[in-house]
């Protein structure tokens, strides 16, 4: 898991959101969601070589499943979740949500934090709702201005200022 590792290499962390980027845009295209994804949900094999994203516990297929029960849940992890799913407006959630996931990803792997973290879970929910985060590059002044402009370029609050697909998002990489 990336989380288990020590800080990561320029080279490494492009690999990493590349290859999710990818194999988000594959998933998008089938019409699935991930809708959690974080640093601990994402293996490296033979270092970095090859990135897996893992559980899909909370995955959401697009088409044809209108499923009410889940409108007005919070679920996911604070802090990597988009402002949509933070206030619970699930039928608000698609593709953009997991680019919004992976931007964030990005973020805490140059930052060595997500870009909103609050001693209370409800707190962090707040502040992805209503406040902008720290640009990376006063977080870590090593940041390429690139990544940094990718990273907050994911984690816009509307999904229409995010890239627009994945497959955009690994290509920018």
């Amino acid at each position: 898991r990336i989380q288990r590792r020590g800080p990561l290499q320029l080279e490494e962390i492009l690999r990493i959101g590349s290859q999710i980027a990818r194999g988000l845009a594959a998933a998008h295209a089938q019409g699935v969601v991930h809708r959690d994804i974080k640093p601990a949900n994402i293996l490296l094999e033979n270092s970095v070589e090859r990135v897996c994203l893992t559980d899909f516990g909370l995955a959401k297929q697009l088409q044809g499943a209108h499923d009410l029960r889940s409108e007005g849940q919070i679920m996911g992890t604070p802090g990597y979740m988009p402002p949509e799913q933070a206030s619970g407006h699930q039928s608000a959630v698609g593709p953009h949500s997991d680019v919004y996931a992976l931007g964030a990803t990005l973020y805490h792997l140059v930052t060595g934090r997500p870009p909103f973290y609050a001693d209370a879970p409800l707190a962090t929910l707040r502040q992805t709702i209503c406040d902008d985060p720290v640009a990376p590059r006063k977080l870590n002044p090593d940041v390429p201005r690139d990544l940094e402009t990718i990273c907050l370029k994911c984690v816009e609050k509307p999904p229409e200022r995010r890239f627009a697909t994945a497959a955009l998002l690994a290509e920018e990489l």
